[in-house]
């Protein structure tokens, strides 16, 4: 009998891994900003977070809004900024990575119909360790520009410059100030 319940624990623990390991990671204020007609590509961007003791890396995104979607970085090179494709995001154990506009962000190429102001759209994040991670995006005004700290509060977002928080950009190098 004891035999049997310890099988019992042992399957249900390795079927609830996945689970465990993703409820560690969580996601903050997913937003795109809203599309014009006949512009096939949008952005979207959010705050993750990590509270595990162990990384884990994003190895994939996708979503039923956009056929194809990839995780993009915006990197300045000569003062010039361009965007380039990164296959897989490293997630550091305790750490927040920023996806935001002129970063690291999620890519929707191909739209057939306009990101609307006031549309909910899901995402879903493919981590390596924790498995499929779903979120709710919010479509926001065209002019959009941040994660949802436009409440009317003043704050400093100059991700650098000393507004006191440990970021890491996706870069791979925490920013703690």
């Amino acid at each position: 009998m004891n035999a049997r319940l310890s099988r019992w624990s042992i399957a249900a623990i390795c079927l609830l891994a996945p689970v465990l390991a993703s409820a560690e990671i969580t996601v903050e204020g997913a937003w795109s900003r809203a599309t014009a007609p006949g512009l096939e590509t949008g952005g979207a961007y959010f705050h993750l977070t990590n509270t595990g003791s162990r990384g884990d890396r994003l190895v994939g995104v996708r979503t039923d809004r956009s056929p194809r979607v990839e995780l993009h970085q915006t990197i300045e090179e000569g003062g010039n900024a361009r965007m380039i494709h990164t296959p897989e995001v490293r997630i550091p154990a305790g750490g927040e990575l920023i996806f935001e506009p002129g970063g690291r962000h999620v890519m929707l190429m191909g739209l057939e119909t306009p990101l609307q102001e006031g549309e909910r759209y899901e995402i879903v994040l493919e981590l390596e360790r924790g498995g499929d991670l779903p979120i709710d995006v919010e479509v926001r005004a065209p002019t959009a520009m941040d994660a949802g700290h436009d409440h009317g509060h003043d704050h400093d977002h100059s991700h650098g410059h000393g507004h006191g928080h440990g970021h890491d950009h996706g870069d791979g190098h925490g920013h703690g100030h």
